[in-house]
């Protein structure tokens, strides 16, 4: 594999900056993100001069993007068969659906700190148990709280030991 593939599913707040990271990056290629509806994210996106391509997950929702002139390369479905990896910033409990499609395409996924730690093979911080994640398909990333209070309580796991 030359540079992994990657898509973001969810374009708003924590999905525009995984976008930029990605894009930033020399050993990745940022293949496109994804979005519902033409919310001030994906405007700011076309505004941009989109510098991204822009998919929607269900063919229905392409009209509203159509009406005011943002254009759209596909849907989800069209996109999954490009990309190594999601990274799916999506709200909670819609990153549990979004698993079953790259399930059923073979895709790896990282989830937002929103989602259930049920769906994952790992809850992931690279801080404090990055060889955990390695080989893995599935993994969920803390949220900006839980990184925190990880890197604390690792520090003192590590010099005197936590029990709970």
């Amino acid at each position: 594999m030359d540079k992994p593939r990657v898509l973001v599913v969810g374009y708003g707040t924590i999905g525009q900056r995984l976008a930029d990271g990605v894009a930033l990056q020399k050993d990745m290629e940022l293949v496109g993100v994804v979005d519902v509806a033409p919310t001030l994210s994906t405007r700011a996106l076309y505004e941009s001069g989109m510098p991204y391509r822009l998919f929607v997950v269900a063919p229905e929702q392409r009209a509203a993007f159509d009406e005011i002139g943002i254009p759209v390369s596909g849907t989800l479905d069209d996109v999954l068969g490009e990309v190594d990896i999601v990274l799916d910033s999506t709200p909670g409990g819609v990153g549990r659906k979004n698993k079953e499609l790259y399930q059923a395409r073979g895709v790896k996924a990282i989830f937002q700190g929103g989602e259930k730690n049920d769906i994952v093979d790992v809850f992931f911080h690279g801080y404090a148990n990055y060889e955990k994640g390695i080989g893995k398909d599935y993994l969920k990333l803390t949220s900006c709280n839980t990184t925190g209070l990880i890197r604390a309580v690792d520090c003192l796991d590590r010099a005197v030991g936590v029990e709970r």
